[in-house]
């Protein structure tokens, strides 16, 4: 499916497509107000050599380049996952971040807390700037260092006011918001998808149910055109057989009357035989010549006159 056919698909499907949108904007919206901001606070603090360290009357901050050992020393005891978890424990959604200023080379500490809530991130930051103080105190302490060489820390800016950071807020809320039209996009894409399937279907019913009505119907019209040529046969069977019929009752009464007329002559020639002499009839029929010689008792002389005699009364018509 090209690009072209998914567009014009999810056009026709354009009702899907505005449902989804306002379902993507609510949802955005819930997890807009749902979710809140992330409150970021930090502080800075930096470690001074003690009083007894450095040449009376000295600025201390002229001599901190030998504490960044110290510093890192602070650094693995304060990140400590004990030690974050006593600080944050009450506190949902707050985490705390505990390294070296990478920004500059002196022994500087940075602290990051970050909370859903403002109000916990500014009592993490305080409760993370005094631990380290009591952690350096105490890690002097057990190596009895005197109060007067010991290394102080010293707060260079600590957050008054949370910064209100929304970029979790807008990665929720956009990802959410996505999600949703993409499966709208997907049901759209399905749904166009099965209805075209379903036209193919029932065209392809439709042109099955045509082809099979034009072949019955070819079916139908041959029988209905062999039943007519049987028909026509049977009729015109019949009409040959009423014609022999009547043909044959046509020539019926003609072979009747030739029939009397021919009994009529032999009746004229008997009576004209009779006044000659006694003479035997003549056979009706004409084709056995050899029967009526035999059953006629005139003698050859007589039979020569007879033709003489027919002439007289004239031909007869042929029987049949």
């Amino acid at each position: 499916m090209t690009v072209t056919q998914t567009l014009r698909g999810l056009l026709r499907r354009w009702y899907i497509l505005v449902v989804g949108l306002v379902v993507a904007v609510a949802v955005a919206a819930g997890v807009w107000t749902a979710v809140p901001p992330t409150y970021t606070r930090t502080s800075t603090q930096i470690l001074l050599p003690g009083s007894g360290m450095i040449p009376s009357g000295s600025n201390p901050y002229l001599f901190v380049g030998g504490l960044a050992p110290a510093a890192d020393i602070i650094v693995r005891g304060l990140g400590s996952k004990n030690v974050i978890e006593e600080v944050v424990r009450g506190r949902a959604g707050t985490t705390v971040q505990v390294a070296r200023d990478q920004t500059t080379s002196g022994p500087v500490i940075l602290i990051t807390v970050e909370s859903t809530s403002d109000r916990d991130a500014a009592a993490v930051l305080s409760a993370m700037n005094q631990r380290t103080a009591s952690l350096l105190d105490s890690l002097q302490a057990e190596e009895n260092i005197p109060e007067r060489r010991r290394i102080s820390v010293v707060a260079v800016s600590v957050d008054k006011r949370g910064t209100a950071e929304q970029k979790q807020r807008l990665m929720m809320t956009g990802a959410s918001g996505a999600a949703i039209l993409v499966l709208t996009v997907l049901l759209a894409s399905f749904v166009d998808g099965a209805m075209a399937r379903r036209r193919a279907r029932r065209a392809e019913d439709a042109d099955g149910e045509s082809s099979t009505d034009e072949e019955a119907g070819e079916a139908s019209g041959s029988d209905e055109d062999g039943a007519t040529d049987e028909a026509s046969a049977v009729s015109g069977s019949n009409e040959s057989d009423n014609s022999g019929e009547i043909d044959e009752d046509s020539r019926a009464p003609e072979q009747t009357r030739s029939r009397a007329e021919d009994v009529a002559d032999l009746h004229d020639s008997g009576e004209a035989d009779s006044e000659r002499g006694p003479v035997a009839p003549e056979s009706t029929d004409r084709d056995s010549s050899t029967s009526r010689s035999a059953a006629s008792p005139v003698d050859s002389t007589d039979d020569a006159d007879l033709p003489d005699r027919r002439g007289d009364r004239g031909e007869r018509a042929p029987i049949g």
